[in-house]
């Protein structure tokens, strides 16, 4: 079947699913309704496909939900560009070898309970993600960590000369330890930023902050903001144009035009350092490279963008975003597009037909069933699920999805508990995609469950961490890359365009490259 009838099809097989129609969707589930601004003052409510399990930021990936609802901050802060600047540190400095970093904590911070922050806190919550954590030492381990008044020093193993994109990073949140912390996962941390927790629901994860008096940054606009989470993109869109919603995180690619052009509404897009991830198991059938060279040509990431997710992400290849300096255009691709060849590898490698149903069995004749989990908290997830099993039955591939919550989905990743797992990840998360590789793919990565091990791979790795230069740093990550295409580890099925969609009352809610900021002290409603 050529690529505009697979294609045609595809559309009219999803149309038919209702995965691109916006119709029909569930109530948001939330009494509070939208903006008020009454005599319990300025409240707004954000809703999101994205939430967290706990509200401890050591949690699987909550720490980013600590930064995004204002509860706290980190040591420095990625920009636009992705490059770094002070946020409670107002300055840093390194030694000649990148092993001993010089951080000057500013003197005007205060936690949310009052309590103002010195080195002394800031060195104890830093201590406290490797005495708590489990994912520390994939981003740095330190030798020491040291105190005086203002200035926090920390010696580092083995160079580190990216140390501050890595304490932007929302695992390094800064949290006052002292207190007590035993119901930190519901209650949240004592953090600096411009909001407390009021109430955080474990089931429906509905989370409400509301002012922190005694924010050091400035007034803050806000009174309270609630986050209510689905994962129903009609229910997202249908909310924000009820008003149940005063703003909605990353509208849906085919609802996105309802609020183009319509001056009740302020959009707010940008490009990220996301790509969607198909991840596939190598521990199960999925070992035989031959088979996941075939997967990797027979699907037509081109057509997908341009027709099912409207143009609004760019087709994957690279592990890194085509928006970035790691190669996109440079890099080859030995699984590009070639539906014919992907056949013919399966027939030569002896994958058949065996019992007439329409689906190849392995060259040992027995039934292949692909488990493919995703989540529908992005809007691309689903199109991007279903489009794969579609296309892949053309191949003879028999592919099972399984939808769950975004928190299970990322929980069965590092579980290893599925054959094909799609996810959207933010690879440059500290302005480098340093520590995205080596949690995913490199040997021992807490996230590389599916059985991926190259020695070539982590020796790259290893001169990455320890190398300063930022040219041989991005040559260095384009020799890994190159590794990961040729070893044909994963699908890159595109790369996420993300939005925040607000009334037009609504001002100071941030779409960021890094996706980690949400809402300041600057967020803001007027009255309608």
């Amino acid at each position: 079947m050529n690529s505009t009838k697979k294609i045609s099809a595809l559309l009219l097989s999803l149309l038919l699913s209702g995965v691109l129609l916006a119709g029909c969707g569930g109530g948001t589930g939330n009494s509070s309704g939208g903006a008020s601004d009454t005599e319990q003052g300025k409240n707004i409510v954000i809703g999101t496909g994205q939430s967290c399990g706990t509200l401890d930021p050591l949690q699987s990936y909550d720490g980013w939900y600590a930064v995004r609802f204002g509860i706290g901050q980190t040591l420095t802060k990625l920009n636009d560009d992705f490059s770094v600047s002070g946020w409670l540190a107002e300055d840093y400095t390194v030694n000649e070898d990148n092993t001993v970093w010089t951080f000057t904590i500013r003197d005007d911070v205060a936690f949310s309970n009052g309590t103002k922050l010195t080195a002394e806190l800031a060195k104890a919550s830093l201590e406290n993600v490797y005495e708590n954590g489990m994912r520390g030492t994939e981003y740095f381990t330190p030798a020491a960590i040291e105190a005086d008044g203002q200035t926090l020093v920390i010696t580092t193993e083995s160079p580190e000369p990216i140390l501050p994109n890595k304490l932007a990073d929302p695992y390094f949140t800064i949290i006052d330890t002292t207190v007590d912390m035993t119901n930190i996962a519901d209650e949240g941390p004592v953090g600096t930023g411009p909001f407390v927790v009021e109430s955080f629901d474990p089931v429906t994860k509905e989370t409400v902050v509301v002012k922190n008096e005694n924010y050091w940054g400035g007034e803050v606009l806000m009174d309270r903001i609630t986050f209510v989470y689905t994962e129903d993109q009609s229910t997202l869109t249908m909310g924000l144009q009820s008003g149940d919603f005063d703003a909605v995180y990353n509208v849906s690619m085919t609802s996105i035009g309802d609020f183009e052009n319509n001056e009740s509404y302020r959009i707010v897009r940008t490009a990220s350092g996301r790509t969607a991830h198909g991840f596939m198991n190598q521990n199960g059938v999925l070992g035989d490279e031959v088979l996941r060279q075939a997967i990797l040509r027979y699907l037509d990431r081109e057509s997908y963008c341009e027709n099912l997710l409207n143009g609004e992400y760019v087709a994957g290849k690279t592990l890194l975003t085509s928006a970035s300096v790691y190669g996109y255009d440079e890099l080859t691709d030995i699984n590009a597009y070639d539906p014919e060849g992907a056949a013919r590898l399966l027939d030569e490698a002896g994958y058949a037909d065996i019992d007439g149903d329409g689906f190849r069995e392995t060259p040992e004749g027995e039934a292949i069933n692909l488990r493919f989990v995703y989540y529908t908290g992005r809007p691309e997830q689903q199109i991007l699920a279903e489009a794969t099993q579609l296309e892949l039955a053309g191949l003879g591939i028999r592919v099972t999805l399984e939808v769950h919550d975004t928190q299970t989905v990322i929980d069965m990743l590092g579980s290893g508990d599925y054959d094909m797992l799609c996810m959207s990840i933010n690879a440059l998360n500290c302005g480098d995609p340093e520590n995205h590789m080596n949690t995913y793919f490199k040997t021992g990565g807490s996230y590389n469950s599916f059985g991926y091990s190259s020695a070539e791979f982590d020796s790259v790795m290893d001169e990455l961490s320890v190398t300063a230069d930022a040219d041989r740093r991005v040559e260095l990550v384009k020799e890994a890359e190159q590794i990961l295409l040729d070893d044909s580890v994963c699908i890159y099925y595109c790369y996420p365009v993300m939005n925040f969609v607000t009334k037009s009352t609504v001002s100071g809610i941030t779409s960021t490259p890094a996706d980690f900021y949400w809402v300041s002290e600057a967020t803001d409603v007027q009255a309608g």
